[in-house]
């Protein structure tokens, strides 16, 4: 499981200060906690954790020589400056079901010759931290045109130790024959040039006769 190491925070420390100084403020809360425990990682340990793991999924936590497993509940970032602001967990308990999100991987897309539509990326769950699943991978390998797999398709949806929250009907992928996609119809594109040709100012005769 990804370790990400953290320290605790000063409740009193500025975070401005913080960010200036290459630290992101956090937090863990829930599970057995009396109170929100304050904490912050280093810049760069939060870009790393931004790469590798998702909103939703799992993350074990080393806070004072001690590990402790969290799910990531919210990564805010600033997308202007480039950064990340704070970081949000929720300390897991064995015997508590907690809702989480499974990212859906499909592999060896590069095989199909088709076109590979992707409509549904993620499924969220709610199971025991032990039974959570973060990675649905579905191998497109040697699937044609005309193929399609709904949530009910997957494995995960016959798995008894996990609850899907959301319909099973929904469709996460399709193929499409490329040869069913037609390119846009010339005189529509015409149609669509002649739109922005220039009309004639009216009156603009009756003056020039005048």
């Amino acid at each position: 499981m990804y370790v990400m190491t953290a320290e605790s925070r000063d409740s009193n420390a500025k975070v401005k200060k913080l960010r200036r100084e290459g630290f992101v403020p956090g937090c863990i809360y829930g599970g057995k906690l009396e109170e929100t425990l304050l904490i912050q990682v280093t810049a760069r340990e939060a870009a790393k954790l931004l790469r590798e793991k998702a909103i939703g999924t799992q993350v074990l936590i080393e806070l004072g020589g001690k590990k402790q497993s969290a799910l990531i509940k919210e990564i805010s970032t600033n997308h202007l400056a480039n950064t990340i602001e704070h970081l949000s967990f929720q300390m897991l308990v064995a015997d508590e079901p907690v809702n989480a999100v499974a990212q859906i991987v499909l592999l060896n897309e590069e095989s199909v010759s088709d076109i590979v539509r992707q409509t549904l990326f993620e499924i969220p769950i709610r199971a025991l931290p032990a039974n959570l699943i973060e990675e649905i991978r579905i191998d497109l390998t040697g699937m044609k045109a005309g193929t399609a797999m709904r949530v009910e398709d997957l494995d995960i949806a016959k798995n008894e130790d996990v609850e899907l929250l959301t319909h099973m009907d929904v469709m996460v992928f399709h193929i499409i024959d490329k040869t069913s996609i037609k390119e846009e119809e010339p005189a529509a594109e015409e149609a669509a040039e002649g739109e922005g040709a220039e009309v004639p100012e009216v009156g603009k005769e009756t003056e020039d006769a005048e």
